[in-house]
């Protein structure tokens, strides 16, 4: 196999295998980016959502007792693992412990921190937004009244609300823990107030603001607006677009809020999310690992086609070189045979092929060897007769003349033969088609050698049934009868019987020449078509025999498209069979 075609295979394949694997890994990058950029974005909204979830729970109860239960269907609901611990480590709620299961590793840092300060800070900033002031947000919408529209009032009502909620969540009033648009519109929640007294009163007293507290919310305002004052005088003014609220002003009521409500908030929690991984450290897609794996892939796929180019160009190889071989006249070259594929099947035909070769060539060998054996006696014997009547040794009276003559006729029938078994074998025998009648054929047979048969006591019937006319050569068909005729009477002793039939046979006629002789053994019948072959050795020329009447018979038949074949039974006769398709 010449190199060039494994060159060839292998650019090829591993052009193809390239083009796919980057065609492969560049669309995996595309798809994994969307799906990374999906997944980032779903993720982003459920921890919102359990933030804002967790957030509201503590603004609507003002403590964090019973936040198990909500968080236990945080967990379910949004397939994430949640936990919930103090500044200080200390565990308040875990999904993990919740579902009776070992609590597995936590991030190494928390998702955030839940702070109901922050939310109410956040609240009072956007409300001072919407209200276009610094100052504080809209009473109208905060819920509180004009009068006490103060950032000390604020504060106050801020933690009267807190106090109030976490006094009914502490003697099981449920709160119905729904997250606020604007927190809170009022401090006593509409679903309370139909409470018992007692229970109502006691929490409206426990909420109330001492004098001391109020004194305090309204000393720290002053005092963040004094330091405020103090750092406006010592450096220059910022400027800021017209209606725009100061931010030292808005971020002096946020500070001063969430100091006033540290004592009365629900205490800041951390939250972490998932479990090995925090969100922060959320893995990135690296499409370097895409390269990387694309690249070994296609490394894998060319050495494969290395392997393959191998082990299937091979096998070819040898079967060039023993073709070569085989051309320059090695008939006995062979290859190795091994597997069940396409290729080992090759090898199979090849050896066959081979086989067939080296048949003809010995069966060439054969036929010159037998002819020159045929020839030689005969011609040994006119050349010796033909000496001695040169020499005067014998006169030549008529007995020698016609011996000598008949002695020539049997060659040139001897060489007419070999030539008919030649043209047939080379499918070059002419045949002169003609609708006929198979009745007719087998009884005019039957005509032509009946006085031969009964000189050797042997009756010779023809039982043949009405079938078609067969297209074909009559005078070749009689030659093929005649033949096995013979070949019968030749083999059926006196008082036997050699029976000619026909017979319809689907789409073919079927013509059978039976005889009731000696037959044929099993391991001689396979011969029986071969060139020179005679069933008894110890016939020779004189008895007529020159063993090429059978296979001068086959090919004929086989001219017409047909089959012949012999079926025997030692002892019991001989049966051979025309098959003609119509």
């Amino acid at each position: 196999m010449p190199w060039r075609f494994r060159t060839r295979v292998f650019v090829v394949v591993a052009l193809v295998a390239a083009a796919a694997v980057s065609a492969t890994a560049w669309l995996t990058v595309r798809a994994t980016r969307a799906e990374f950029a999906e997944s980032a974005a779903v993720e982003k909204r459920v921890v919102d959502d359990i933030y804002d979830t967790l957030n509201g729970y503590a603004l609507q109860h003002g403590t964090w007792e019973g936040v198990v239960r909500p968080v236990v269907r945080l967990g379910r609901s949004t397939g994430q693992r949640i936990r919930l611990t103090t500044l200080t480590g200390e565990v308040i709620v875990d999904t993990d412990t919740e579902a009776a299961r070992t609590a597995r590793p936590v991030t190494r840092r928390p998702t955030g921190v839940l702070d109901a300060r922050q939310v109410i800070a956040r609240t009072e900033s956007e409300s001072g937004s919407e209200n276009g002031s610094g100052n504080g947000p809209d009473p109208a919408r905060s819920g509180v009244p004009p009068a006490a529209d103060t950032p000390a009032a604020r504060i106050d009502f801020y933690r009267r609300s807190l106090r109030l909620r976490a006094c009914f969540t502490r003697r099981g009033v449920d709160l119905n823990p729904t997250r606020p648009a604007r927190w809170p519109k009022d401090p006593l929640p509409a679903e309370l107030r139909g409470v018992q007294r007692e229970l109502l009163a006691f929490c409206l007293g426990s909420a109330a603001s001492s004098t001391t507290e109020t004194t305090g919310d309204q000393r720290a305002w002053q005092d963040c607006l004094a330091q405020l004052k103090k750092g406006r005088a010592g450096g220059s003014p910022v400027s800021r677009p017209a209606g725009e609220p100061t931010p030292s002003v808005r971020s002096c009521a946020e500070q001063t809020l969430q100091q006033r409500l540290t004592d009365v908030a629900p205490e800041p929690l951390l939250l972490w999310l998932g479990y090995g991984r925090g969100t922060a450290d959320a893995p990135r897609f690296q499409p370097f690992r895409v390269i990387t794996a694309a690249v070994v892939v296609a490394v894998l796929v060319i050495g494969c086609t290395l392997l393959l180019s191998r082990r299937v160009l091979a096998p070819i190889g040898a079967l060039a070189a023993a073709a070569r071989r085989l051309g320059a006249g090695n008939l006995s070259e062979r290859v190795d045979v091994r597997g069940r594929d396409e290729i080992a099947e090759l090898a199979r035909s090849f050896n066959r092929m081979a086989d067939s070769l080296q048949r003809s060539e010995e069966a060439q060998h054969r036929m010159v060897s037998d002819i020159a054996h045929e020839l030689r006696t005969p011609l040994a014997n006119i050349r010796g007769y033909l000496e001695a009547l040169h020499d005067g040794v014998l006169e030549p009276d008529p007995e020698l003349l016609s011996s000598l003559l008949e002695e020539a006729v049997l060659q040139q029938r001897l060489i007419d033969d070999l030539q008919d078994l030649a043209l047939a074998e080379s499918g070059a025998l002419r045949m002169l088609r003609t609708p006929l009648d198979v009745r007719e054929l087998l009884e005019t047979s039957r005509v032509a050698h009946r006085a031969v048969a009964e000189s050797h006591g042997v009756r010779l019937d023809v039982e043949a049934d009405a079938v078609p006319p067969l297209d074909a050569d009559p005078d070749r068909l009689r030659q093929v009868i005649g033949n096995l005729v013979t070949n019968a009477l030749a083999a059926t002793p006196p008082g036997g019987t050699i029976t000619l039939r026909a017979a319809a046979a689907g789409d073919a006629v079927r013509i059978q020449v039976a005889d009731t002789g000696r037959g044929i053994a099993p391991d001689e019948l396979r011969n029986v078509f071969d060139r020179f072959w005679r069933a008894d050795s110890s016939r020779t020329r004189a008895t007529g025999g020159r063993g090429l009447g059978l296979s001068i018979a086959q090919g004929i038949v086989q001219a017409h498209g047909g089959v012949l074949t012999a079926e025997s039974e030692p002892g019991r006769g001989s049966t051979f069979t025309i098959t003609i398709p119509l």
